[in-house]
Order: C-alpha cells, then structure tokens, then sequence
C-alpha cells in the first residue's frame, strides 16, 4: 500500500511540474504590448503569437507605434525605409546572433515582415 501511495505522490508531483511548465511557457509567448514595451530582451519568446494574432501587413506607421511601441534606435536593419524592433538573443541552444523584426514601409503602411538575424 505504502508502494502505491509513493508512486502516486510521484506522478502528481511529476503532473503539477508538467503543468506548472506549460502554463508558465504560454504566459512567456503570449504577445502583449505592455509585455513588449517592458521587457525587450524577451520579444523573441512573443513574436510568433504577436505575427499569428496581429495582421501586420498593411497596417500604418500610426497603428503600429501603438501596437508596438517606438522602434529600436540605431538598430542593425534600419533604413529610412522601415522599422524595426530588438526581440532579443536568436531562438535555439547556441545564441550567438540577436533576433529583429524588420516591417518594410511603403506609402505610410506596412509592406513587408521579415525576422532577421545579424
């Protein structure tokens, strides 16, 4: 009895560490503009919700400063033509490069999205 008592402690504490994972991962990649603007460095945990939930093609320089916040200053893409935004250090194992999100800019409305690493 004490056996099956263990094993069952066991796999709840093992199910809550599970759950506890997960539900902690999609609070850390949920897009949020408050999220965004606060903590920059982690853009790149966000950006897939915010590019899956947010149509940013064709959108304005307007809507997108208030979706995004003020773009990165000096940053590696920038050109007079676009905007872009530090997401942070490049997704996987060996983090080497950063990660930027590049919206090309054409006749004041988004013509282009690109994630780029340098």
């Amino acid at each position: 009895m004490k056996e099956f008592v263990w094993k069952h402690k066991k796999l709840t504490v093992i199910g809550f560490a599970i759950l506890f994972f997960f539900s902690r991962n999609i609070i850390i990649h949920t897009f949020s503009t408050e999220k965004w603007e606060k903590y920059p460095e982690n853009r790149v945990d966000m950006v897939d919700d915010l590019l899956e939930k947010n149509e940013l093609l064709g959108m304005t320089k307007q809507e997108v400063f208030l979706l995004l916040g003020q773009p990165t200053e000096n940053a590696y893409f920038k050109t007079e033509n676009n905007m872009v935004y530090y997401l942070g250090p490049e997704r996987g194992l060996i983090r080497i490069d950063s990660e930027w999100l590049v919206l090309e800019i054409q006749e004041n409305r988004v013509s282009k999205v690109d994630i780029c690493r340098d």
